[in-house]
């Protein structure tokens, strides 16, 4: 992105860091003032910074200085609700050259939304930590996000992305803890460690915009608690030239992750992974067209083909190279659908140390 030097403190726009202050007004005016001055950084001195939700705009680089924490506020009753949801904490929509760096931290306060949501799974839905839709020449480099209300990073449909070396971190057990939830075309996720209480990174291709979702590279990462590198669930807008490299996987349930289902559709293909290592991972390899799993018949021999039609899935042409599992109960699963089987998967160099071995239903031309 390109940002102006300019620099505008929140505190010179009226912010206090005693943890107690809500910043909401703020932090907006402060990002209002940068924007209308051509852009700039907008700056999140040390201290601890209460605010509400507030909406990043083009040309500016939100910095978090070192000891700088914003807190996302966890009154439920005061926060807003917009189109049916939460809104979300920290937004931007159709913008352009946006940065959100530094060493500072993001505390989404998750623990009063995820006690919510296990007392009434239909609650209005909980806000992202970030969303960015829409957006061009992003860059998310250096921050620690932490306990979002649901997921934490989702650049949706966005253009020219870059998240380097962010820290993300959640319980095990705290629901729908997304790390990073990406959809669009030309990421470079590197270099990031994520320990959530879902899937580390999901790529999320569930718009069939134009150039649609294409050209993701992720590598340099370590994934700790999680459900692992997945693809989908949604998956309506397809997704090929994905690259994951040189990546660690200890204790998450999966390693490599695809899940869709009927109805979901998306053409998936074109997919790489090497030069993986994974520890004590409960799948592996796990490339599911059953999504949830309880869908699926117990005995594949049941299973009926149903018409093929755009809302089918395609799962086809994926690499899987130079990777070492070890101390895993399972190998993993290949489950495709009886009318479309997953298809074109190579593996070369691979060990896997496990239990009970791969799995394999309604797959055509596996190589290992």
């Amino acid at each position: 992105p390109e940002i102006p030097n300019a620099t505008f403190n929140i505190v010179k726009y009226g912010a206090a860091g005693d943890g107690r202050t809500l910043n909401t007004a703020a932090i907006q005016q402060t990002i209002d003032a940068a924007a209308a001055a051509g852009g700039g950084t907008v700056l999140i001195p040390e201290g601890r910074y209460l605010t509400g939700p507030f909406t990043l705009a083009s040309r500016i680089n939100l910095q978090l200085s070192n000891g700088a924490v914003l807190l996302i506020s966890d009154d439920l009753a005061s926060y807003p609700v917009a189109r049916g949801r939460y809104q979300d904490s920290i937004t931007a929509s159709g913008a352009h050259d946006i940065e959100i760096s530094g060493e500072g931290t993001i505390d989404g306060q998750g623990r009063a939304w995820w006690t919510a949501f296990r007392a009434d799974k239909s609650m209005t839905h909980r806000p992202y930590l970030i969303r960015l839709s829409g957006c061009t020449r992003v860059l998310v480099q250096g921050v620690t996000l932490i306990n979002s209300p649901m997921f934490h990073l989702v650049p949706q449909n966005c253009t020219d992305v870059t998240i380097r070396g962010v820290t993300i971190l959640a319980p095990a057990d705290a629901p729908n803890t997304d790390g990073i939830d990406p959809s669009g075309w030309n990421f470079l996720i590197t270099n990031c460690t994520i320990d959530t209480g879902d899937d580390n990174i999901a790529v999320k291709p569930v718009s069939t915009r134009t150039p649609g979702n294409r050209n993701f590279t992720i590598t340099d990462c370590r994934f700790l608690k999680g459900h692992g590198m997945s693809i989908g669930s949604g998956t309506s807008g397809g997704i090929e030239d994905l690259t994951v490299s040189d990546c660690s996987f200890e204790g998450t349930t999966s390693g490599i992750r695809i899940k869709t289902a009927r109805g979901r559709g998306g053409l998936l293909q074109n997919l790489t992974y090497e030069n993986l290592t994974l520890k004590a991972v409960k799948n592996p390899v796990y490339i599911i067209d059953y999504y949830p799993e309880r869908n699926a018949p117990k005995d594949p021999s049941t299973e009926k083909p149903e018409p093929v039609d755009q809302h089918t899935p395609v799962v086809r042409n994926i690499v899987i190279r130079n990777v070492t599992a070890t101390d895993c109960p399972t190998a993993g699963a290949i489950r495709g659908l009886p009318e479309m089987p997953v298809s074109n998967i190579t593996f070369t160099n691979v060990h896997i140390s496990a239990r009970t071995g791969m799995k394999l239903y309604h797959a055509r031309n596996i190589h290992f």
